[in-house]
């Protein structure tokens, strides 16, 4: 289980690091490099996700370091050996961060400061949950739009909210491949909220969704749709699935969708592709008002 968070935010976090360090912190990287080398802390582990920040003025280089905690502990006795074996190394200064993902807010974890006698510590610490989804909702790279899975939903219910990550998903991403990849990744991330089941249905009602599972054709017409822009690109594919039979997967979404009895009717029109005049009918036949 955590081989799968940690395979996710080493696939997606480091390109999104840059951007939410600026928003939250107002810290500016002009360009991270990979270190030949990596510190080897053999009372723990490999000291990972470790980055050179490089500037055009040599003087002003210094190393970040970035470790995801789920459990609230304090980091401070880690934190400064880990500085101290990387400045043994590099001999430049270390920016540390600490990314808080558990789902109730830490104590422990909070503490950044360590100051002994001679040495004073400080290290930024990140409780994701305390971040407005917004943040990540804004975000024009899927990596930092499905990080909203772990923020403050605010007044919003979680179903509202995995509903946007994935709307939002929809518009960014211009190949069915790497919708699915990013809709797993969602997944996986969902654990950490305990909303997995919520996630995993609204998944379902994604029109794409029953398309990978059902429809090489009605997959085709999106890939070619998608070339002159994505909701173009659902259009033609949903009538050319529908030509072959996808209207019976498209109109079982609709009556998913109506019986949950949440949804408006440009809702479903949206997330279904289906055309108000369809939705109202079915609705019709099921004795549903809208």
């Amino acid at each position: 289980m955590a081989n799968d968070y940690d395979k996710v935010f080493k696939e997606n976090f480091e390109p999104l690091l840059p951007q939410l360090l600026e928003i939250l912190f107002g810290l500016k990287i002009p360009k991270m490099v990979d270190l030949k080398d990596k510190l080897q802390v053999t009372m723990e582990r490999e000291m990972d996700n470790l980055k050179k920040v490089v500037h055009d003025d040599p003087s002003l280089d210094y190393g970040i370091h970035w470790e995801f905690q789920t459990n609230d502990e304090d980091m401070r006795a880690r934190n400064f050996l880990y500085y101290a074996l990387f400045y043994y190394n590099h001999k430049i200064p270390l920016k540390q961060i600490v990314i808080f993902l558990g789902d109730n807010g830490g104590k422990n974890i909070l503490n950044n400061t360590l100051e002994i006698e001679g040495l004073k510590l400080n290290f930024l610490v990140v409780d994701l949950k305390s971040i407005p989804k917004d943040v990540f909702l804004q975000s024009q790279t899927p990596e930092g739009v499905i990080m909203a899975i772990l923020a403050d939903f605010g007044e919003d219910k979680p179903e509202t909210v995995i509903r946007q990550i994935l709307q939002h998903l929809l518009k960014l991403i211009g190949r069915v491949d790497r919708l699915k990849k990013y809709q797993r990744q969602l997944q996986v991330l969902s654990r950490l909220r305990k909303l997995e089941v919520p996630v995993l249905n609204e998944i379902k009602l994604m029109p794409i969704y029953y398309d990978i599972e059902t429809d090489g054709l009605y997959l085709q017409g999106i890939e070619v749709g998608i070339e002159k822009g994505i909701e173009v690109g659902i259009e033609k594919g949903i009538e050319k699935g529908a030509a072959q039979g996808f209207e019976k997967e498209m109109r079982f979404v609709v009556i998913q969708m109506l019986n949950a009895k949440k949804y408006s009717l440009d809702e479903i029109s949206h997330i279904s592709g289906a055309t108000t005049a369809f939705i109202m009918d079915i609705a019709h036949e099921l004795n549903i008002k809208l």
